[in-house]
């Protein structure tokens, strides 16, 4: 976390440094502090799961993980809102480049004087407790693995088609006739409802232990409803139905990120959690590249009376952004999306392993309890039995 804190705000103070220099070096210096500013993301998806494990109970591992994850897309929507409203011409970017420095200067501090260990000094579980495997052999574990393979799969292509949609959605949208504000609001709903969603889960798995059943459902709606909202990009006037599409879909969809996480430390423990979940992410980002690079190579010039509506283009001289038509490239795209469900539904069935060790923990706890009463149990002299006097001897 320290490492994080100072990557982020070394990036965000050279961002900040190459506001005042002379225009030919503002690019390249603002770009080298956006690289190095960078180099904490993967800390940032990687350590919400092993902070959870370290940290916390089993009752309270999934909102904690949801917490950590859900940090990211919070940040990429107050940022995608707060930053048009800020910038309006190009002298105002040195203002952007405060507000995002300010907070990262802040968390660096507080990361340097706050955190002062990497576990607690008692471990709130039982798993906590156990020696984790060192990274090349948890690798191996990891890909020996048949139902983690399945989710490492399943759970990245669910990454990759989420942020493939969020990437392309202005392409998605404006052959339509739908304005870039629109395509603004439709993400900023998909986040919010993926907040809710996610923070629903969190809180339902953590209460229930039914990762499994909750990964299946919220994965199938989340298909469901983005295959639909991908249906009605391909026709006009249908604003509200589009919206109400990104909600549900942000719902269901990152309702699955958490559950995934946990799941993939359940399926390897005694993996470390930031191995089993890394490679997770790893998987999203790669197959995020290829979505995008699927729906570009399959997307075909617009139909001539198709044009009437679109509004990719700035004026009849734009050749940059030309509008496509997305028909073929939303008819792959859902095929497999579908089958990435079938495989989740039909052949993933994973061992909580770290749940059974901490149950079979208990049970072992209870019993040594139990012995240890039985032999401090006292065992009460018996009592002397009186004959009762006879009549005659009364007399």
């Amino acid at each position: 976390m320290i490492g994080e804190g100072w990557t982020n705000g070394i990036g965000g103070l050279i961002r900040l440094s190459s506001s005042f220099l002379p225009p030919q070096y503002r690019f390249p210096i603002g770009i080298t502090g956006q690289a190095i500013a960078a180099i904490a993301y993967p800390f940032i998806m990687f350590l919400p799961t092993k902070v959870a494990g370290s940290w916390f109970p089993d009752t309270q591992r999934g909102i904690a993980t949801t917490i950590g994850v859900m940090s990211n897309p919070l940040g990429v929507l107050l940022a995608n809102v707060i930053s048009p409203q800020m910038v309006r011409a190009p002298q105002h970017v040195v203002y952007l480049n405060i507000f995002t420095f300010v907070p990262a200067a802040a968390a660096m501090l507080l990361a340097t004087v706050a955190v002062k260990r990497s576990e607690p000094k008692i471990p709130p579980t039982f798993s906590a407790s156990k020696p984790q495997m060192e990274f090349l052999p948890g690798l191996k574990a990891c890909m020996m693995s048949k139902q983690y393979l399945i989710l490492f799969i399943v759970m990245g292509g669910g990454i990759g088609m989420f942020n493939c949609l969020y990437t392309i959605m202005q392409e998605l949208l404006c052959p339509s006739g739908y304005s870039n504000s629109f395509v603004g609001l439709c993400a900023a709903l998909m986040i919010i409802g993926g907040i809710v969603g996610a923070a629903g889960s969190g809180i339902f798995v953590d209460r229930t232990k039914m990762y499994e059943e909750t990964m299946k459902v919220s994965m199938g709606l989340a298909v469901v409803f983005g295959l639909i909202f991908m249906q009605l990009t391909l026709h006009t006037n249908f604003a509200p139905l589009l919206a109400l599409t990104c909600v549900l879909f942000g719902i269901f969809g990152l309702a699955t990120y958490p559950v995934g996480l946990e799941l993939s430390a359940e399926c390897t423990f005694p993996v470390s959690e930031a191995t089993s979940t890394g490679l997770i992410v790893l998987s999203g980002q790669v197959q995020s590249v290829l979505y995008v690079l699927i729906m570009k190579q399959f997307a075909r010039p617009l139909q001539p009376e198709r044009m009437a509506h679109q509004v990719c283009t700035l004026d009849v001289t734009d050749k940059m952004n030309q509008p496509k038509d997305n028909t073929q490239a939303v008819m792959v795209f859902s095929l497999l999306a579908a089958l990435l469900v079938l495989v989740l539904v039909i052949l993933f069935k994973p061992v909580y392993r770290r749940i059974e060790a901490e149950k079979e923990n208990r049970a072992r706890i209870d019993k040594e309890k139990e012995a240890r009463m039985n032999d401090q149990k006292i065992t009460l002299p018996r009592e002397t039995v009186t004959q009762p006097l006879n009549k005659a001897e009364n007399v």
